[in-house]
């Protein structure tokens, strides 16, 4: 488990490293374009383009780190009145079903990325190729799985313990 450890952490600051950057041509793509509307009157070609494209970059390193971190939300209004014990095996529970939903989420980025590799998908405006943007979000979906199936084991374990 050591080890995962340490591939997770360093997988997700690359991730989240790579999400900065990303953040910063979004930022950098967008105020540059409004400044070249309202003094040049001439908008940056591709503008939303190139932000959508970033963000996917963002959004995928930014998943699987909320949850490396359990920074997303939980709403503990019943689960608080429950024992310990069973509150752990709720969670394994819920856990399950969000890993179930998010592994069906990848099967369908991942087919989708294969077939936009296949026919060569590009964007309308810019003519950027998309399958590497939709493999980058499905990498980051398998980083969230992974992260999941460990907390359903931690919590799993939790619950077994007497």
């Amino acid at each position: 488990m050591a080890f995962y450890s340490k591939l997770s952490r360093v997988i997700i600051r690359v991730l989240l490293v790579a999400g900065g950057f990303a953040l910063m041509v979004m930022m950098v793509i967008v105020v540059g374009n409004s400044i070249g509307r309202a003094l040049f009157r001439t908008p940056i070609f591709g503008t939303i383009e190139i932000a959508g494209l970033a963000g996917v970059v963002v959004v995928a390193g930014a998943v699987g780190f909320a949850e490396r971190e359990h920074r997303n939300i939980v709403v503990d209004t019943a689960a608080n009145r429950l024992k310990p014990r069973t509150r752990a095996l709720a969670d394994a529970f819920t856990l399950f079903l969000s890993l179930g939903a998010v592994a069906f989420l990848f099967w369908a980025v991942f087919n989708n990325a294969l077939r936009a590799l296949t026919i060569r998908e590009v964007t309308l405006t810019t003519g950027v190729f998309i399958a590497p943007f939709k493999f980058i979000w499905a990498i980051g979906i398998i980083i969230l799985c992974l992260f999941l199936l460990q907390h359903m084991i931690e919590a799993i374990r939790k619950g077994g313990k007497r």
